[in-house]
């Protein structure tokens, strides 16, 4: 089931020198988002993403626009889950990608999931 997980505005110290969204900043509000998401459907608190899959900008992100940020299929193993992110603005996909994130003890070691989703 797809969920939207937050959303961001786009404001003007966000912008790099063409007046669009500086790609760094989506990047830190996508790794967020996933965090968010993950720590919400393991149940844990504590995750630190692994992975990212390609990431192609479809369309530039302006000044004042809403950045939603969506998730789904979340697949669980072990000491990780994997799922899918999309950034919208306006119902038009900015991106989506895969991510992997692994569950940790206060150690920062890979911790085994308790919670079933």
């Amino acid at each position: 089931m797809r969920e939207k997980i937050t959303s961001k505005i786009c404001l003007v110290q966000n912008l790099g020198t063409n007046g669009n969204l500086f790609g760094g900043n989506m990047l830190a509000w996508m790794d967020e988002a996933a965090a968010i998401y993950a720590m919400q459907v393991t149940g844990e608190p504590h995750v630190v993403s692994l992975k990212f899959a390609e990431i192609i900008f479809k369309k530039p992100v302006k000044e004042n626009d809403i950045i939603d940020y969506y998730c789904e299929n979340p697949q669980i193993g072990n000491t990780s889950i994997s799922f899918n992110i999309t950034a919208e603005v306006r119902g038009k996909k900015i991106f989506s990608t895969e991510c992997l994130f692994v569950v940790i003890d206060e150690n920062g070691q890979p911790k085994t999931i308790l919670k079933n989703p």
